[in-house]
């Protein structure tokens, strides 16, 4: 009896490779501002593929220019106040950076199907961004990507100097699937080819001036503003790149004809504070909410040139002297349905440690902790939060209490200053469906300077895909 060899099977085949789209709405000078060609369009086709969302980037080409096309030269100068110059004071929030354009992301599927849309991304990236990264990382890793990110203002209004190369992840939810990125069927088995859409923000509210600070206080902090003609943001040569996966024919018909992704949204709410106790009643219609998130500016900040339209800051009052103080945060409650939830008494903002007059103290820590945790408890992939050093935390002092560093050669102080709250256990989201949600803040505001509530809840969704088409569920 002769043994004849048994043929073992070819083992399935994956191919990887790298592609580089480029807009289906490109200008003819492949120049996208922010009053003609607004919307930036890419188109991923159907394919029997899977896209790394790990490697998804936008690429690019980003400088300032005034009217004559001339780029800023920015320079604080020697003086206190430094010298107004009308080529002087532009550039962008440094630790959104290049994403302060952007003012919604928007999903669908090439049948027409919307996945996810994220309306004020900008400032959603401005308040959680700070709490995911330290000011090291800020300083040396994230600015690899993009060069208008640091852990301070002084370092990217130099940087706004000169035309820059830039290569972005699109922050979203959709792409961060899993909290660790994820691989994305674009077949007929899956999305069936996806369409990315890119809102430009306005002028007003991308381009700022930028701060700088001489001393050891809060109040030896400059403000260089441009005095002559507005400039405006240029975004240039933009392609998409990422990785694709390609199995063989054998191996993709093998897969199964339909599944299900897990992945976050964003709900962007605005509200108004005003009184010394306000309660914010929202509906957020949602089944699984996650965490909520909260970032406060001043109303005239919102779309002004002359102020960080992208700033993270506490309730401002105005003085005797019509100047804008701090309104300190007294109290919090968080809500639902009217109960409070999920703590069941109101947090309080007493310093962690207090240093004489020196007039910088330590984190609230009652209302910074659930607050950072809205925002970096539950995984993600850009996660590497140090609260040591986070600029989420006004850190030129330690922890512990420690004496205070040179602002020259530390991060900007107090450069966030966030409320949030997470919900469930484990990162389980809560019913929010048929209940409101409420935030009453008890502060130091007088009902005269009106302040910016917005409101970001993290909702989990399931996207259901099959050869049918797709289903969103929450």
């Amino acid at each position: 009896m002769v043994n004849k060899p048994t043929m073992s099977r070819r083992p399935p085949s994956v191919r990887k490779s790298r592609v580089v789209l480029h807009p289906s709405n490109q200008p003819s000078l492949n120049e996208y501002t922010a009053t003609s060609y607004s919307t930036i369009s890419f188109q991923i086709a159907q394919q029997p593929a899977f896209l790394d969302t790990a490697t998804f980037r936008l690429n690019g080409e980003f400088y300032l220019e005034d009217a004559t096309n001339a780029l800023p030269q920015n320079n604080p100068g020697t003086g206190n106040p430094p010298p107004p110059a009308a080529n002087n004071g532009a550039t962008t929030n440094p630790s959104v950076g290049i994403s302060s354009l952007f003012q919604e992301i928007n999903w669908s599927t090439l049948n027409g199907r919307n996945i996810e849309c994220l309306r004020d991304a900008n400032r959603y990236l401005a308040t959680a961004r700070p709490s995911m990264n330290s000011s090291l990382e800020l300083a040396n890793g994230c600015g690899n990507q993009d060069p208008m990110r640091a852990d301070k203002f002084i370092l990217n209004q130099r940087t706004a100097n000169v035309k820059v190369q830039f290569s972005v992840p699109i922050e979203c939810g959709l792409l961060d699937a899993g909290g660790k990125g994820t691989y994305l069927n674009i077949s007929s088995k899956g999305f069936h080819g996806l369409q990315l859409d890119i809102l430009l923000t306005r002028v007003e509210q991308a381009i700022s001036g930028y701060y700088f600070y001489k001393g050891t206080q809060p109040g030896d902090k400059g403000v260089v503003n441009a005095t002559g003609a507005p400039y405006s943001y240029v975004l240039k040569n933009l392609t998409l790149s990422y990785n694709l996966l390609r199995p063989d024919e054998r191996t993709f018909m093998a897969l199964p004809s339909s599944g299900m992704l897990e992945y976050n949204t964003i709900s962007s709410l605005h509200s108004t504070l005003l009184s010394s106790d306000q309660t914010v009643n929202l509906r957020f219609g949602a089944q699984n909410v996650a965490s909520v998130s909260h970032s406060i500016l001043p109303s005239i900040h919102v779309n002004n040139v002359t102020e960080d339209s992208l700033a993270i800051s506490p309730p401002t009052k105005l003085d005797a002297g019509s100047n804008e103080v701090v309104a300190n945060i007294k109290q919090l409650r968080y809500m639902r349905a009217g109960v409070l939830f999920p703590y069941n008494f109101a947090l309080n903002s007493q310093d962690q440690v207090s240093l004489g007059n020196q007039s910088n103290h330590s984190p609230q820590a009652e209302l910074m902790k659930p607050a950072l945790n809205s925002v970096s408890l539950y995984e993600n992939g850009h996660n590497k939060f140090s609260p040591l050093s986070n600029i989420g935390l006004n850190s030129k002092n330690a922890l512990c209490g420690g004496g205070p560093e040179p602002l020259a050669s530390g991060p900007d102080p107090s450069s966030v200053y966030l409320l949030g709250v997470p919900m469930g256990v484990d990162g389980q989201g809560v019913n929010f469906s048929n209940r409101e949600y409420a935030l009453r803040i008890e502060s130091e505001l007088d009902d005269i300077l009106a302040n910016s509530l917005f409101t970001f809840a993290r909702v989990k969704n399931v996207a259901q895909y099959s050869v049918t088409g797709i289903q969103i569920m929450e």
